[in-house]
C-alpha cells in the first residue's frame, strides 16, 4: 500500500473549509488532474461519484463513494476502478486561525510488472497533485470566504 500524507491551515472557520471540501465541483477547481466529477446518487453510506482523471495524457475515470464520517471533522473517499484502488481521508480541526486539514490518501500497490515498473513516476505525479491540491484548496476557500463576508457586510 502506497500512502501520502499532508496538512494545510487555512484561515477561514472549519465548518466553511469543510462544507466548502464536500462540494464535487470544487474538487475539479482543486485538483486539475480531475477532468469530470459525476454525481451518481446518494447510497447508505454516502454520495457515488464517476471521477474522471488524465495523467500523462491517458484519461482514467473510477466510481467512488465519498463519506462523511463527523460533520466538520472527518470524510473520506473510497476509489474503486480498473485503475486505482484506495482511500482518501480529510481531517479537519479548528485552530485559533481557523482549520486545519490533514490530507491522507492510501492507494493499493499495483499487481502487473508494468505497473509495478512505472510505479515510482506515478508517485512523484500524485505527490505533487496532492501538495498542489491543498494548496489551491487553501488559496480558493480564503478567497471564496473573504469575497462571502464582505459581501454579508455590505
Amino acid at each position: 500500500m502506497t500512502t501520502f500524507k499532508y496538512e494545510v491551515e487555512i484561515q477561514v472557520p472549519v465548518e466553511y473549509s469543510f462544507e466548502w471540501g464536500l462540494d464535487p465541483e470544487n474538487w475539479q477547481r482543486s485538483m486539475p488532474g480531475i477532468t469530470n466529477v459525476e454525481v451518481l446518487g446518494e447510497t447508505d453510506e454516502g454520495t457515488r461519484h464517476r471521477t474522471t482523471f488524465k495523467m500523462f495524457g491517458q484519461s482514467s475515470t473510477d466510481e467512488s463513494t465519498f463519506i462523511v464520517v463527523e460533520p466538520n471533522e472527518h470524510a473520506y473517499s473510497r476509489i474503486e476502478g480498473p485503475d486505482m484502488f484506495g482511500e482518501m481521508h480529510y481531517r479537519f480541526s479548528e485552530t485559533p486561525e481557523g482549520s486545519l486539514v490533514h490530507f491522507e490518501a492510501e492507494f493499493d500497490d499495483p499487481e502487473s510488472l508494468v505497473e509495478r515498473t512505472l510505479q515510482p513516476v506515478f508517485n512523484r505525479y500524485l505527490d505533487r497533485q496532492f501538495r498542489n491540491h491543498l494548496q489551491t484548496m487553501k488559496d480558493l476557500v480564503e478567497a471564496e470566504h473573504a469575497e462571502t463576508e464582505a459581501v454579508m457586510s455590505r
